[in-house]
């Protein structure tokens, strides 16, 4: 037994580690173990996302992009270092401007501590509104959402609450760079002061399902940018969307990692993914293993499946850890000899939990799912799994559909279906050697 596989004290048939990335590809850390291909996906961190000081070097630049538009909208969450409200002065969140008359911008205020959306084009205000929140905690995630839309006019949501909005259907600033964190680049000294996360633009009209689902970590598939701000280190802010527009970090923004600092494979919800050469074995007792930093809610989301690992040698012979959209169900889906049995759990994650999942099968076709150690259901009835060739897909479907977000920490295969106490004693020994604070 290699030294990876006895770290953690399991024999693994195939174990991914996303610290063995190299370019597009992620080799098994078992010997002679089947590498996954990967298309899109990439290595990234834990990192909770980018921090801003405020200061007027403290932004990601992103260019003089989505000049004129006619539709846009901006989703990110966002963290304050401390408690926002009346008279704890303007804090810049983003912008884009030209000039001093030809701007837009969301910004935390000074007079009423509300979180401002104004537009300025050719010296006359388009449009002026502001959250009903004038209060906001440090420490705390918020989401915001806003949009404009010469259809749709403008919309402001905090939290999916109850949009804020204007009839104004007026054009996007026609040039000016897109700065998150402040003003403009440089700033004016008068910046965000907190974390930012997870921000998306897109540039059609989003149906009020869209809008949810973006409030709850799921992505629409035709975003133009997305900058997870997961990559942890250097100065460019990777764009995971279709427009291709890497920001650049400035010098006094950070990354801003809490107490787990590991690598993952980074995906982005829309098209990324990884695949295994064939060959791997799923047949026999055996136990699935995926590990992640959960990017989004799972709860009654209008999109589809989110595969988290799939092992597969057909429509009669697979094995998955995922999120049903169908059923709003997280799922252990076990067949064999076309055969199921299916363990499904109404639990579901915050956005940025880590959970360690660790479904089992025995030869007699009787499934369990731990979540974090714990067991959230057992199901029985499947077949005996084939012993020809499996498939791995992590991250998404064989089609290739179903795409997911979450990042994944570790993933792989164990020889045999762990009881209880071993599943137990492995989430254990994961916790402790990933560092994920997780109380078990």
């Amino acid at each position: 037994m290699s030294k990876t596989l006895s770290l953690f004290g399991a024999p693994w048939r195939e174990l991914w580690l996303p610290r063995d990335i190299n370019g597009s590809g992620l080799p098994s850390a078992v010997p002679n173990g089947h590498p996954l291909t990967l298309t899109g996906a990439r290595k990234g961190t834990t990192v909770n996302g980018v921090h801003f000081t405020g200061a007027n070097n403290s932004n990601i630049n992103c260019g003089a992009i989505h000049n004129g538009a006619t539709k846009l909208w901006i989703s990110f969450r966002f963290k304050l270092d401390q408690d926002h409200t009346t008279g704890d002065g303007d804090k810049w969140v983003w912008s884009k401007r030209s000039d001093a008359t030809n701007k837009i911008y969301l910004r935390l205020t000074n007079a009423d501590g509300k979180l401002r959306f104004y537009m300025e084009t050719a010296t006359v205000e388009r449009f002026d509104i502001s959250s009903a929140e004038s209060s906001w905690t440090a420490g705390v995630w918020y989401h915001v959402l806003a949009s404009i839309s010469s259809a749709n006019a403008v919309r402001l949501l905090i939290d999916n609450g109850t949009p804020v909005t204007d009839g104004d259907v007026n054009a996007y600033p026609a040039a000016g760079d897109f700065v998150i964190g402040d003003n403009d680049d440089p700033g004016s000294g008068a910046g965000f002061i907190g974390t930012i996360a997870d921000f998306v633009v897109g540039t059609d009209d989003l149906s009020s399902n869209e809008e949810t689902d973006l409030y709850k970590g799921s992505i629409p598939g035709d975003a133009v940018e997305f900058w997870p701000l997961d990559e942890g280190r250097g100065t460019v802010a990777t764009d995971r969307g279709s427009g291709g527009n890497d920001g650049t970090l400035d010098t006094a923004a950070s990354w801003s990692f809490g107490a787990t600092k590991q690598p993952v494979l980074s995906v982005d919800g829309i098209n990324d993914r990884g695949q295994s050469s064939t060959g791997v074995d799923i047949s026999g007792p055996v136990t699935v293993v995926w590990v992640g930093k959960m990017k989004s809610t799972y709860g009654a989301l209008n999109d589809n499946h989110h595969r988290w690992l799939l092992l597969r040698i057909g429509n009669a012979d697979e094995l998955i850890l995922d999120y049903s959209q169908s059923s709003d169900e997280v799922r252990f889906y076990t067949i064999g000899d076309s055969s199921s049995a299916v363990v499904v759990s109404a639990l579901r994650p915050a956005i940025d939990d880590y959970w360690i999942l660790i479904g089992t099968l025995t030869l007699a076709g009787a499934a369990e799912l731990l979540r974090n150690g714990v067991s959230i259901g057992t199901a029985s009835g499947a077949g005996e799994v084939s012993a020809a060739a499996a498939t791995a897909y992590l991250g998404s479907s064989q089609t290739p559909n179903n795409f997911d977000m979450s990042k994944c920490l570790l993933a792989g295969l164990i020889d045999g279906a762990l009881s209880g106490q071993e599943a137990l004693n492995l989430s254990r020994r994961l916790n402790e050697e990933l560092n994920l604070g997780i109380t078990i």
